[in-house]
């Protein structure tokens, strides 16, 4: 054994080979190969009996952007879209205030406050958000003894239900960024801009905002990609009324056994995601480019 050690000492090529062969051998086993079968699976087409015909074509495409569908992923879009926006205007100011006013010694404690939601399992968490909204729930006890309305409100199974479990699961991917983005920040570049003449305000958006920019860039993809793939979420939060891509894609699979039509809208979500995605980066790169 001490043998093969020394051997592999004298040979550092041999050595980074067989670090990258095993990471290798993992990407391609547990990632490209089940994409590669799905991929096939998506121009096949579903027996009667519920199992994949080896009979390719593009009909499961073409099936996908039928108008039903069509509702379900604009349904899925403006949610993430409205998702990532108010993850935006909600975690900026947290995640600010972390980074630049709080005392050093209470950041690491509003910080795992942010990821304490972590610890316990999302199932859980959104079966909590069910007893909070539904009729009989906390929300409308708290409303009714307020007097603030005369009857229960419908908030479960709602647009607004899902809307509310999407931005409370996906907030800490937006605060964690940006509060290391705005951390990096040199104060000296704030205080230069003051002296000459910037207000606060003006400082921020010329100073901070700008610096911020890969968070904020990295913190809109974290939330984005999850909430136009959310299944969990919609599934217990919204019902049927209120079906996105991700439970499309699931039903497919677990309920209706079509599983080439299931892989090709699987496809076409992330074709979806990964053109938002290099979008999204050229235009980070061309920010960065006209700030340098």
């Amino acid at each position: 054994m001490e043998q093969v050690i020394n051997f592999f000492r004298r040979r550092p090529a041999l050595q980074t080979a067989a670090l990258l062969a095993g990471s290798l051998l993992c990407l391609v086993g547990f990632f490209v190969l089940p994409l590669a079968y799905l991929l096939g699976v998506s121009f096949a087409r579903r027996s009667p009996y519920g199992t994949v015909e080896w009979m390719l074509g593009l009909a499961n495409y073409a099936r996908a952007f039928q108008p039903l569908y069509l509702e379900i992923y604009w349904r899925s879009l403006w949610m993430a879209l409205a998702t990532t926006a108010l993850c935006i205007l909600l975690g900026y100011p947290v995640a600010y205030t972390i980074a630049r006013r709080v005392p050093p010694r209470w950041k690491s404690a509003l910080l795992l406050l942010a990821v304490i939601p972590f610890w316990t399992s999302f199932l859980i968490r959104t079966y909590a958000w069910m007893v909070i909204l539904r009729t009989e729930g906390v929300a409308n006890t708290v409303l009714l003894d307020l007097h603030l309305i005369h009857e229960p409100l419908r908030l479960l199974y709602t647009p607004l239900a899902v809307f509310i479990g999407l931005v409370y699961g996906e907030l800490p991917f937006m605060i964690l960024p940006l509060y290391v983005a705005l951390e990096k920040i040199d104060p000296s570049l704030l205080e230069a801009a003051k002296d000459l003449g910037a207000s606060g305000r003006r400082a921020f958006w010329k100073v901070t905002l700008p610096l911020s920019r890969a968070g904020l860039v990295a913190g809109t993809i974290l939330v984005f990609i999850p909430s136009v793939g959310a299944f969990i979420t919609p599934d217990l939060l919204g019902g049927a009324r209120t079906m996105m891509v991700g439970n499309l894609i699931q039903n497919q699979f677990a309920m209706v056994r079509d599983q080439p039509f299931g892989s090709a809208v699987a496809f076409l979500l992330t074709f979806v995601v990964l053109a938002l995605l290099a979008l999204t980066l050229r235009t980070a790169q061309r920010s960065a480019r006209e700030i340098l």
